[in-house]
């Protein structure tokens, strides 16, 4: 199950243009447009910010034998505090809250970084 399943279930979230540039390798929101943003899209444009820049480390990161991730390409990167340092102030606490539930229960705290060549993929 997707993040977005559990932040959303049997429902889908798009952002307007003025969101950001959502082609964008990394997404960046409109810092003016996301604080006046209702909840769900507030919800959804953090989590395409943060899926641009990090990846399961289930799926991108290699492990040695005993099953220890190999963070070859630093991390791991705690999803609370990328989360809290890029939009604590902007956004509500507990929103920002809401989303690392579901990115826990998805995936855990631990992320890898994404690299540059599997941004769009």
């Amino acid at each position: 199950m997707a993040v977005t399943d559990v932040l959303f279930p049997d429902q889908v979230v798009d952002l307007p243009p003025e969101a950001g540039d959502q082609t964008a390798v990394r997404f960046e929101p409109h810092e003016a447009w996301l604080q006046a943003a209702p909840r769900e899209q507030q919800l959804a444009a953090m989590w395409r910010w943060f899926a641009t820049r990090y990846d399961d480390p289930r799926e991108a990161t290699p492990h040695d034998a005993s099953g220890d991730y190999l963070y070859t390409d630093g991390g791991p990167i705690r999803a609370s505090e990328v989360l809290q340092a890029r939009f604590g102030g902007r956004v509500d606490d507990a929103v920002i809250a809401t989303l690392l539930r579901a990115i826990h229960q998805e995936v855990g705290e631990d992320w890898a970084p994404r690299r540059l060549d599997k941004a769009g993929a």
